[in-house]
């Protein structure tokens, strides 16, 4: 029976058994005109393509999501230190601990040679200021981990100065190195 099982057809009456390929009211796919069979070869192609453009810079998409997982741990922990929303040590133990995770995974990975092209708010001049950019992303990447322990011990003055301290290496680099939002 299959899916013609549930069409309300009986699939083992030949009299009204139909191709998984041919519809009513359709030309059955072995009568498809020359034209057809080009434009679906151009549907193909052109899919191919936008497949491999969207590949193309893998990189791309690993930064953006690491830098939003920053922002999305980084960003309440903010919030609660400027009083925005109500302190609540457990989840700011909860966005230490994934911030101290986040920035443990392989950042630069995320800025190979050729990933300053395409949609990205990346300035060209990582790659060409590129050891500076790394110890200026090194030093983020500690900062962030120290913040990480630090929220641990849960002393408020000393969580609320290891915020200032990472949130002052994240704008160095952004700074110099990041395209503003238009």
């Amino acid at each position: 029976g299959g899916w013609l099982r549930y069409s309300g057809i009986n699939a083992h009456d030949s009299q009204h058994a139909i191709h998984p390929l041919h519809f009513p009211g359709t030309t059955p796919i072995g009568a498809f005109t020359m034209t057809a069979r080009i434009l679906s070869l151009f549907a193909a192609a052109c899919l191919c393509s936008s497949l491999a453009l969207a590949e193309e810079h893998p990189a791309i998409a690993y930064r953006e999501s690491l830098m939003t997982l920053v922002g999305a741990n980084f960003g309440p922990m903010v919030a609660m230190l400027k009083g925005e929303i109500p302190w609540d040590d457990a989840r700011m133990a909860g966005y230490g601990k994934d911030l101290k995770a986040v920035v443990g995974l392989n950042i630069m990975r995320g800025f190979p040679p050729g990933s300053d092209q395409g949609n990205t708010k990346a300035k060209p001049e990582i790659w060409k200021n590129l050891e500076d950019f790394q110890k200026k992303l090194e030093t983020m990447e500690m900062e962030a981990a120290k913040l990480g322990d630090t929220i641990a011990g849960a002393d408020r003055k000393a969580i609320g100065d290891q915020i200032a301290v990472t949130g002052d290496t994240c704008k160095s680099c952004h700074d110099k190195y990041k395209k503003k939002d238009d």
